[in-house]
């Protein structure tokens, strides 16, 4: 799912910021894995800081304003602002403007995507993205990790997509990676890959 999270950050880019003048064409592509890190490393940070439940909360939400006031979707946002002002030395009124638009557009498209029935949405799925965070593997199957089966965990609590009760998400991610924390490789895993899709 990883992969193709990160081929939609590349078709909203192509409007958002290859056709945006204020962006030197040379940093089109360091723009948009400088988004795809910041919302991949914020995912993962609040999977393994015990944040399960406001991630799930967030995919569970129904419109792009309830995404957005998520605490996880905010702090995709301003992780985006302190990462491209530092790596790309961009203005703060174009990295603000980007946050503002860019950042929104994915979130909500992929929220929307990951709880979509549509047969072209099938590879967005919350048992992929968690097990490609936790470097649990892409899901479909044992995720690793100790052998959990990570979308049999999620469904359990999920109900097929509802939320349950019970210790939530976070008691699920703690079973699969030992305690809360990402698997070895888990954080390594998204800074290549995104450097190999976007050549950064």
């Amino acid at each position: 799912m990883l992969d193709q999270l990160l081929s939609m950050v590349r078709e909203i880019g192509k409007e958002q910021v290859e056709d945006n003048t204020l962006i030197p064409n040379d940093q089109n592509e360091t723009v948009m894995a400088t988004a795809s890190e910041s919302i991949l490393g914020t995912l993962q940070n609040a999977i393994s800081s015990g944040r399960g439940q406001e991630v799930l909360d967030m995919f569970q939400s129904n419109s792009s304003a309830q995404i957005m006031s998520s605490p996880v979707a905010q702090d995709m946002q301003s992780g985006f602002v302190n990462d491209a002002q530092q790596k790309l030395g961009l203005s703060k009124n174009v990295v603000a403007g980007l946050a503002s638009t860019m950042i929104p557009i994915i979130i909500s498209k992929l929220v929307k995507r990951t709880n979509s029935p549509a047969e072209q949405d099938n590879a967005f799925n919350l048992e992929s993205l968690v097990g490609g965070l936790i470097g649990g593997g892409n899901g479909g199957g044992n995720g690793g990790g100790g052998g959990l089966d990570i979308g049999s965990l999620i469904g359990q609590f999920t109900g097929g997509g509802k939320q349950g009760g019970g210790g939530g998400l976070t008691d699920i991610i703690s079973q699969f990676t030992g305690g809360g924390k990402s698997s070895a490789g888990g954080g390594d895993l998204i800074g290549k890959l995104v450097k190999g899709f976007f050549g950064k």
